[in-house]
């Protein structure tokens, strides 16, 4: 649901009445009525329709200019055409012509900041304002005016126009006339703003097309080239909806990227399990040749060390694993460490618990790079500091810790 607001050149404050209308997703028009803003249905999405009388539209050549300083500089392009001083005014960029010239809209910045804040008190949450001549369908090399008898509006081309003084069925508005005498179109294409009004008799110098179909803020088109007047300050917070057209692209992107790198990893981590069970399987078979074809087999490279180690200690030689070769080795890696001190040594199963005294972090690390460098591999049980030094718990043995 879409909610559009009308917001007259009468409005105040918050106990000012709008007319509202509530529009469907398709531009069915729901429900409509006029009240102050606190009583129209409540909304995150709402337009605002301005009337023309609000709106100063005109076109200015530019001059070069960072767009961080856009809004400050764009009120003084326009210093002699406006009434207002020009810190009150609040500027907006539309199109740029083909003659280098943009068009440019101008509101009321004090008005408009206080519509918008009697909004959001309301909550009622304003995401687009534009002018109300936008919305009048224009054709190439032709103008339309929406009329209602007594007065109304002009849309040009390049979204541009303004409101029109007053006439009657044979006088033209005295603005028509001038602007008609400097630029004329090829047609004047004529919407009555209302059921009852008549076709004109102006008797101007370009034909007038009387439309049939009359014009209704509520239910005409917004083009998407319709300039919206917030921006800068004044601009609503950004929706993550608002970038997904842009965002779209990276994010199929990424996901795609995404998808390969699973696919990649998967497949890896299943050539390696592959490779594993192809290794574990040739151990197995290879102990099997060994010791037997009935052994019972649980992890066949430790059962393989612990029957090699049996082996040669029935022959009389002594096992890697053995009390003497892991302390050979272990204090050859350990002599030189900077305070190194050995305090407790245990031996069971293939393995060595050691408590030492170490000077610092460092030497932890020359210790185990050390230890490496011998064949061993040494598992840190635990560490902790003591005083300028730290005490250490290390498990010592041959091949992989088990």
């Amino acid at each position: 649901m879409n909610l559009r607001i009308y917001l007259t050149a009468h409005w105040q404050d918050a106990a000012s009445p709008c007319a509202w209308a509530l529009l469907d997703d398709d531009g069915g028009l729901r429900e409509s009525g006029t009240g102050n803003l606190a009583a129209m249905p409540q909304s995150d999405d709402a337009t605002v329709i301005v009337s023309a009388e609000r709106v100063l539209a005109t076109t200015a050549v530019l001059p070069k200019i960072k767009r961080s300083k856009l809004e400050t500089a764009l009120p003084f392009a326009l210093e002699d055409a406006l009434i207002d001083d020009v810190s009150e005014a609040h500027v907006t960029t539309g199109a740029k012509l083909p003659d280098g010239r943009t068009a440019l809209y101008t509101l009321n910045k004090n008005w408009l900041s206080r519509f918008l804040d009697a909004s959001t008190a309301a909550k009622v949450r304003v995401r687009r304002i534009v002018p109300e001549f936008c919305l009048l369908p224009t054709r190439a090399s032709e103008w339309s005016v929406a009329w209602d008898g007594t007065e109304g509006f002009l849309a040009t081309a390049h979204s541009l126009g303004g409101a029109l003084d007053s006439g009657d069925d044979a006088r033209a508005p005295v603005g028509l006339q001038l602007r008609l005498q400097t630029d004329a179109p090829a047609a004047l294409r004529l919407f009555a703003l209302g059921s009852e009004v008549q076709a004109p008799t102006w008797g101007i110098k370009v034909p007038v097309i009387f439309e049939k179909q009359s014009f209704d803020w509520r239910r005409a088109d917004i083009p998407a080239d319709a300039p919206n007047l917030l921006w800068g300050k004044f601009a609503p917070p950004p929706r993550i909806s608002e970038y997904l057209p842009w965002l779209r692209p990276a994010l199929m992107a990424a996901l795609l990227l995404f998808g390969v790198e699973v696919a990649i990893t998967n497949l890896e981590w299943a050539l390696l399990a592959n490779e594993k069970r192809q290794l574990s399987n040739g151990m197995t078979e290879t102990f099997r040749e060994t010791f037997g074809a009935d052994a019972t087999i649980v992890d066949a490279p430790l059962q393989m060390r612990r029957n090699v180690a049996r082996l040669r200690h029935a022959a009389g030689v002594s096992d890697d694993a053995d009390f003497s070769p892991l302390l050979e080795k272990f204090s050859g890696a350990s002599a030189g460490v900077p305070g190194s001190t050995l305090r407790t040594l245990r031996y069971d199963d293939g393995k060595l618990d050691i408590e030492m005294t170490l000077a610092s972090a460092d030497a932890l690390g020359t210790l185990q790079q050390r230890i490496a460098e011998t064949g061993l591999s040494a598992q840190v049980v635990d560490q902790h500091e003591a005083g300028s030094g730290m005490n250490i718990q290390l498990r010592v043995a041959a091949g992989g810790v088990k």
